[in-house]
């Protein structure tokens, strides 16, 4: 189900997706800094959705009533953006992608192993032992530094949530670097950077890899110059 966070001038409306563990409500403090209309989309398994394997399908029938999208994701959600836009180019109006895997050209086994251990972690253990294991990687150690963030994914749903990391692994996808969009990535998110680096790409200052929950002033000031 599509959530309006801000009704704005005429103009783009814009589509967010968030990641892995988040939900829809992740983008209010970005949207709220724009002056179009905004609408995010809860992944299914997340939120009060319900889980489906085919992304794709989910998207276009949530979103079949709109023109062609502007579509902003990040993280896993970047990734699902980047799969619809594979399939469906002519639903695409513009394609931006944040700290979002391009895909793998090779390692894709050893990445679904990885998650499908990952999945059954979230049916073994305590919400709280998961979170603390997820969010004490690397990647997120700055956005741990400024956000009590386990304490805002606490209520989930661990089944639907399983489901979605080994259905939207990134073993799954393949490299779809070629596929037509805008990057953008946290000054120290050193592995996407790093990963972003053969491709232009704008570095949002002063944050990691959730740059939306670490600096979302600055990414709404990227975004309004990019759609006004």
């Amino acid at each position: 189900m599509l959530h309006e966070l801000k009704r704005g001038a005429p103009g783009p409306t814009l589509i967010f997706l968030h990641g892995f563990l988040g939900n829809a409500l992740d983008w209010r403090e970005v949207t709220a800094e724009l002056p179009f209309t905004c609408l995010a989309l809860n992944l299914p398994g997340h939120g009060n959705a319900p889980f489906t394997p085919n992304f794709c399908e989910y998207l276009r029938t949530e979103t079949q009533h709109l023109s062609p999208l502007h579509l902003i994701g990040y993280s896993m959600g970047g990734r699902l953006a980047l799969q619809f836009a594979a399939l469906h180019p002519e639903r695409i109006n513009s394609l931006t992608l944040i700290s979002a895997h391009l895909g793998l050209k090779s390692e894709q086994e050893n990445r679904l192993v990885k998650d499908r251990a990952l999945a059954q972690k979230l049916l073994s253990l305590p919400i709280d032992e998961f979170l603390a294991i997820w969010y004490d990687q690397p990647i997120f150690k700055t956005l741990v530094a400024k956000r009590d963030i386990r304490s805002m994914r606490k209520n989930q749903n661990p089944e639907h949530l399983s489901l979605a990391l080994e259905a939207y692994s990134l073993g799954h996808q393949p490299d779809l670097s070629h596929i037509p969009a805008r990057l953008i990535v946290g000054e120290f998110d050193h592995d996407y950077r790093a990963h972003y680096q053969p491709f232009p790409h704008t570095i949002i200052p002063n944050a990691g890899h959730a740059v939306h929950l670490e600096n979302p002033q600055a990414l709404a000031g990227v975004l309004h110059d990019c759609f006004r």
